[in-house]
C-alpha cells in the first residue's frame, strides 16, 4: 500500500514537468523556431589518458651537491600499473637527531596517442654532512603532474637551499613496458 502511494505521489508530481516540457517544445514548433539537439557533452581533459592494463616504468634521479663537492645522484626505480599509485618509502636513521629520507608516490596514465601524464610527490630529506652544525636541515617536498613522452628523461625541478651551497636537481623518466 505505502508503494502504491509513493508512485501515485511520484507520477503526480512529475506529470506538470513532463507536460510543461511537451508545452514548451509545442510553442517552439508553433513560433517557428527550431527545436536543437542538446550539444554533446565535451570530452573531459582525462579522457585520452586510460586505465589500460600496461605497466609503466618509472625512474627518478636526484642530483644533490653542496658547494664545489662531487654531486650525489640517487636514483628510484619502480613499476606501476597505468592509472594506480606506486609508493616508496626509505628512511635511514643516522647518529644523532638528523634523518635521512626519500619517499617517492608515482600515479602514470598512458594516453591512446602516445604521451604519459604522471603525477608525482617527492619528499626528500638529505644528510646534512656535520650534524652537530647549527643549521636547520634541507627538506625538498614537491608535488606535480607532468606530461612525458615514453623513454625520454625530463628535468623537472631544480631547488636551492636557502641556509647553504646545497642544489637539488629532480629528472624524471617513464617508459611504457610492452
Amino acid at each position: 500500500m505505502r508503494n502504491t502511494l509513493l508512485i501515485l505521489c511520484a507520477v503526480l508530481v512529475l506529470s506538470p514537468i513532463g507536460a510543461a516540457a511537451q508545452d514548451d517544445q509545442a510553442m517552439k514548433a508553433q513560433s517557428g523556431q527550431a527545436t536543437t539537439a542538446q550539444p554533446e557533452a565535451l570530452p573531459k581533459p582525462f579522457d585520452r589518458f586510460v586505465r589500460a592494463l600496461t605497466n609503466v616504468q618509472v625512474e627518478l634521479t636526484l642530483t644533490d651537491q653542496v658547494g664545489n663537492a662531487t654531486a650525489e645522484k640517487k636514483t628510484v626505480t619502480m613499476i606501476v600499473a597505468s592509472g594506480s599509485w606506486g609508493k616508496i618509502r626509505n628512511t635511514a636513521a643516522r647518529i644523532g637527531p638528523n634523518q635521512v629520507g626519500l619517499n617517492v608516490d608515482a600515479r602514470p596514465f598512458v594516453s591512446t596517442d602516445g604521451p604519459i601524464q604522471l603525477e608525482l610527490t617527492l619528499y626528500y630529506y638529505p644528510p646534512q654532512g656535520n650534524p652537530d652544525a647549527p643549521v636547520l636541515p634541507t627538506e625538498l617536498n614537491q608535488s606535480m603532474t607532468i606530461v612525458l613522452q615514453s623513454g625520454k628523461p625530463m628535468l623537472i625541478s631544480q631547488a636551492a637551499d636557502p641556509t647553504r651551497d646545497r642544489k637539488i636537481s629532480v629528472e624524471v623518466k617513464a617508459t611504457v613496458l610492452k
